[in-house]
């Protein structure tokens, strides 16, 4: 049933679906993403490696194994039921939350971040969030993913305080199983609530069937899949790799990993605006004029964290990081949506997540390096802003949306 008709009526069942969505964005954006610089001093200090080493051996694995296995979950969630996959990629993370509490090696974090934590956060988070929201929404996809995505940003926002709060006072293994506990917990609401797609809720006994996927050749020969790929990646990349840094910049310049915690918690609060009003101008004003927001605000926030601002200011540049992966994430899957079509969205998402995974893993290990070796982050984000100038530059290779 065409979403564009149902939104008429009074209620329309996909926004429980959004409502879903957003549950599934808090618990993987905030239970991981959001955590890789909370966790990185004190698994640093914990194993005897530079924070560097810990990005590397946590969020990089994790990113790289996730890309890896991104075209097989986006054909899966294209082909079958979502609902199971789902399910199984909730039971995934919580399972890497609670091994994570049984480590004593390095490498033994690196086994569970590639495997648990890739899986669980395929099939649980991003690509399978914003694909139940598309399968429901066309009219206003831009709206729907952008509020589903508010998720990210109460994770991002609950979370960093919370988890650094539960290390100070119990340590990190006790924080990994209060992250296992929390992820676990949404198994039920998933069970009960959720339907696959608008014909699911018509007709019960259709949550099983399939849906024929697209061969991947026709996908990767279209240049749009790569300008959309290579300028989402960029602005992803410079988010991460700022933003995981955020606390060990701000504990470098002798502010608390409390206050510093606050950085992200400002950054998740302001990222509900972009998501709401930049995820809706992908509505209006089409998503390739959407997309050249975010990426302004990313190199707004660059250049207030040049040359080691102050706390306030670092409370600014917060503000602008939040407005800016808060777009991306609505105009991604809008721009994916506009030039793919709803049927092959997960697919194309899927296939895309590898070519975003070579700068995402690269840039937060880049940016600390960068600070170890020269003593200052300038470097680092002035290199993020190059990229992002090179970004603008592809947008107009877009074919004109009609």
């Amino acid at each position: 049933m065409d979403s564009s008709i149902k939104t008429t009526e009074r209620f329309y069942y996909g926004w429980v679906i959004v409502a879903l969505a957003m549950i599934m964005h808090a618990l993987t954006t905030g239970g991981t993403n959001a955590l890789y610089g909370v966790f990185a001093l004190p698994l640093s200090d914990a194993f005897g490696l530079s924070r560097a080493a810990i990005l590397a051996a946590t969020a990089s694995v994790a990113m790289i194994c996730s890309g890896l296995f991104s075209p097989f979950a986006g054909l899966w969630l294209s082909r079958y039921s979502p609902k199971k996959l789902i399910l199984l990629g909730c039971t995934m993370l919580s399972g890497g939350f609670f091994a994570m509490t049984f480590v004593t090696e390095w490498w033994q974090m690196s086994i569970i971040y590639g495997l648990c934590w890739s899986t669980g956060n395929t099939m649980f988070g991003a690509l399978a969030a914003n694909t139940s929201v598309s399968n429901w929404f066309e009219a206003e996809r831009g709206k729907a993913l952008g509020v589903a995505s508010i998720g990210m940003s109460m994770g991002s926002f609950s979370f960093p305080p919370m988890i650094t709060w539960v290390i100070i006072n119990h340590g990190w293994r006790s924080a990994y199983a209060v992250l296992g506990c929390l992820t676990i917990a949404a198994v039920p609401f998933i069970v009960r609530w959720y339907r696959d797609r608008p014909e699911d809720e018509a007709d019960s006994d259709n949550e099983g069937q399939t849906q024929s996927g697209s061969n991947w050749g026709d996908i990767l020969r279209r240049r749009d899949f790569w300008v959309i790929g290579i300028c989402i990646s960029i602005c992803f990349a410079g988010f991460n790799g700022v933003t995981i840094n955020l606390i060990p910049m701000a504990v470098d310049q002798g502010i608390s990993p409390t206050a510093g915690a606050w950085l992200l918690s400002v950054t998740a609060t302001f990222s509900v605006i972009g998501k709401i009003v930049i995820g809706m101008s992908a509505d209006k004003l089409g998503p390739p004029k959407a997309l050249m927001i975010p990426l302004s605000m990313l190199i707004i926030a660059c250049l207030l964290l040049l040359n080691s601002p102050g706390y306030p200011v670092m409370m600014l540049a917060s503000a602008f990081i939040g407005l800016s992966t808060g777009g991306a994430i609505p105009v991604w899957g809008a721009l994916i949506g506009t030039y793919f079509g709803q049927r092959r969205f997960a697919q194309v998402m899927g296939a895309m997540n590898p070519l975003l995974v070579p700068l995402i893993v690269a840039c937060a290990p880049f940016v600390s390096w960068v600070n170890e070796t020269t003593g200052s982050y300038d470097m680092a984000l002035l290199t993020i802003v190059g990229f992002i100038a090179m970004s603008f530059t592809l947008i107009p290779l877009l074919r004109p949306v009609r």
